[in-house]
C-alpha cells in the first residue's frame, strides 16, 4: 500500500477478505454461538436420560423430564456468558473462554439445579445416577462445543463467512504501515479498511493544519462505517492524543490506542485507579488472595493425603538408599522460593556427594556420582517426594517452576531477562516445564529459555484445573520422565 503524505487512505488492498454473500455479522453469530451451547446441554441431558433409563431399567422414562432439567441447566449455563458479552468472536478466536471457566460455571449450574430442586422439593423426582452421567457428559460436551464453535469460527473468517470488523488506523506512515502487517499475519476478523495519515508533529507549520486533516480523518470514519479505530501515536504526545480522541467521540466507533513496545509485551494490560489516580496496569500479582487460599489448600490437603499413603515407600526407599552407600538418608540443599526467599529443599541422596556452594555441577547421563539405588530414584522421580514436607512448610507448593540450586539461579538471571519472574510463585515438585519433558540438566542456555517460557506460561495461565492436569501428567505422561539420569 502506498501512503499520502498527510490526509486519508483507502486501505482494502492491504488486507483483503473476501466475503460470502451470507457473511454473518457479530450479532448474529452470538446468537448462533448461544444456540449452539443451549442446544449441546439440552440434547446431552436427553441423550444421558434415555441411555441410563434404558440400561438401569430398559425403558426411555420420561423425555419430557429431561427436556426440562437439560432445558433449565442450559438456560442457567449460557445466561452468565450472555450477560457477560461473552460470546463474541475474540472471545472465542482468542481463548478467553478457557477451559477452566467453563468448568468453573458449569459447576454453579449444577449448585443452582440442586437448590432449584430442594426449594421446590423434587429432588427425589429425578435419578441421581441419571444427573451424575448427565454432570460428567455434560462437562466434557461444553468444552468440546466450545472447541467447536471456535474451530468453526476460524474456517468462516477464511471463507468469508463471518463480516469483518472494520478498522481505522491514525498515525505516521511507518507506524500504519507496520500495524497493518501485524494484523494481516494474524488469526483475526478485523480488516484495516481506511488510514489516517498525521502530519509529522515536528512540522506543524506545513501545508495542511492538524485539525484539518482530523476533520477529514472523521469524515472518513463516517462513511467507511468504521467499527474501530485505533491510534497510532507515542503516549508521551498527550496533548495530540487528547485532540484526535475528542474528534473521534463524534462517531459511534470504539476507540483503542496502540500499544506501544512496551505495553504490547504484556497479554491483558487494565485500566486500574487508585483513588483519584488512574494507571495502567500491565500485570497483576499471579495469584489473588482466593487464588492464593484454594492452591494453599489443595496443597495442604494432597501433601499430607500423599504422605501419609506413601509413607510404606518413604521408609522402603530410605533403608535401601542406607544399604547401598555410606551417607545421609537425605540431601538438603539452598534453593529459592517465592520471592527469590532462599530455604532448604529435602531430597532423598542419589548421588554421593553433597554439593551447596557456589558452584555446582549437574548431574550427566552416565555420572558416576550416582548411585544404583540414585539411579532407580532419580529414574521414577521419586527422589522428590521428601518435597511433601516441604509444602506442608510452605515452602513449595505441589505444583510450579521447579527451583534450582542458588548458584543456578546467580549464573541464569544473568543471562535470561525473564528468568527471575519463574520465583514469582512458589515453586513446585512438578511443574508445567516437566510435564512437556523440560526436565534435567540444561546442556544449553536454549534448553533453560524453554524451561522458563513453559514455567511462565503456567504463572500467567494458573488455575486448579491446571494444576490437577500437571499432576496427572506427572503420573502418566511420558514425557515427565524423560532426561531423567
Amino acid at each position: 500500500m502506498s501512503f499520502v503524505t498527510i490526509g486519508v487512505q483507502r486501505a482494502d488492498a492491504v488486507h483483503p477478505v473476501p466475503h460470502g454473500r451470507w457473511a454473518v455479522g457479530k450479532t448474529g453469530f452470538a446468537v448462533l454461538a448461544f444456540l449452539f451451547e443451549f442446544l449441546v446441554v439440552t440434547s446431552v441431558s436427553v441423550a444421558c436420560g434415555v441411555a441410563y433409563h434404558e440400561v438401569m431399567y430398559g425403558g426411555v422414562g420420561l423425555i419430557e423430564n429431561y427436556l426440562a432439567v437439560g432445558g433449565l441447566a442450559a438456560l442457567i449455563y449460557t445466561v452468565p456468558f450472555a450477560f457477560r458479552d461473552e460470546y463474541g468472536i475474540d472471545d472465542f478466536l482468542e481463548g478467553r473462554r478457557a477451559s477452566s471457566r467453563l468448568f468453573l460455571v458449569w459447576n454453579y449450574t449444577f449448585l443452582v439445579l440442586a437448590v432449584i430442586g430442594f426449594l421446590t422439593k423434587t429432588t427425589g423426582v429425578f435419578s441421581r445416577g441419571w444427573l451424575v452421567l448427565f454432570y460428567t457428559v455434560g462437562l466434557f460436551g461444553v468444552i468440546a462445543a466450545d472447541a467447536l464453535i471456535s474451530l468453526a469460527l476460524k474456517r468462516a473468517i477464511r471463507s468469508g463467512r463471518v463480516e469483518s470488523r472494520r478498522l481505522m488506523l491514525i498515525g505516521s506512515e511507518e507506524e500504519i504501515a507496520r500495524h497493518i502487517q501485524e494484523i494481516g499475519g494474524a488469526q483475526t476478523n478485523a480488516r484495516v479498511v481506511v488510514a489516517g495519515v498525521l502530519p509529522d508533529p515536528a512540522n506543524p507549520d506545513g501545508e495542511v493544519s492538524f485539525d484539518s486533516v482530523i476533520e477529514r480523518i472523521v469524515s472518513s470514519a463516517r462513511l467507511q462505517r468504521i467499527d474501530d479505530v485505533v491510534v497510532l501515536v507515542d503516549l508521551a504526545q498527550t496533548p495530540r492524543i487528547e485532540r484526535i480522541v475528542s474528534s473521534l467521540m463524534a462517531l459511534p466507533v470504539g476507540i483503542h490506542l496502540g500499544a506501544s513496545s512496551l505495553i504490547g509485551r504484556f497479554a491483558d494490560p487494565k485500566i486500574e485507579r487508585f483513588g483519584r489516580t488512574t494507571a495502567l496496569s500491565l500485570t497483576r500479582a499471579p495469584l489473588g488472595p482466593v487464588e492464593g487460599m484454594v492452591k494453599r489448600a489443595f496443597d495442604v490437603v494432597m501433601a499430607s493425603l500423599a504422605l501419609v499413603l506413601l509413607s510404606p515407600l518413604l521408609v522402603t526407599i530410605a533403608i535401601a538408599i542406607k544399604a547401598d552407600s555410606n551417607g545421609p538418608v537425605f540431601f538438603r540443599q539452598r534453593r529459592r522460593g517465592y520471592n527469590h526467599a532462599e530455604f532448604r529443599i529435602w531430597k532423598f541422596r542419589t548421588m554421593t556427594t553433597l554439593d551447596d556452594g557456589p558452584t555446582i555441577e549437574q548431574a550427566k547421563r552416565g555420572d558416576c556420582r550416582v548411585t544404583r539405588i540414585g539411579r532407580l530414584l532419580r529414574r521414577f522421580n521419586l527422589d522428590e517426594l521428601p518435597q511433601l514436607l516441604n509444602v506442608l512448610a510452605g515452602n513449595m507448593s505441589l505444583v510450579g517452576p521447579r527451583p534450582h540450586a542458588v548458584a543456578h539461579d546467580l549464573h541464569f538471571e544473568k543471562l535470561i531477562q525473564e528468568y527471575p519472574r519463574r520465583l514469582n510463585m512458589r515453586p513446585g515438585i512438578t511443574g508445567w516445564a516437566q510435564v512437556h519433558g523440560f526436565r534435567g540438566a540444561t546442556e544449553t542456555d536454549d534448553d533453560m529459555r524453554l524451561r522458563v517460557e513453559h514455567d511462565i506460561y503456567y504463572i500467567e495461565n494458573w488455575s486448579l484445573v491446571l494444576d490437577l492436569y500437571i499432576v496427572a501428567l506427572t503420573v502418566l505422561s511420558p514425557k515427565a520422565y524423560r532426561n531423567a539420569y
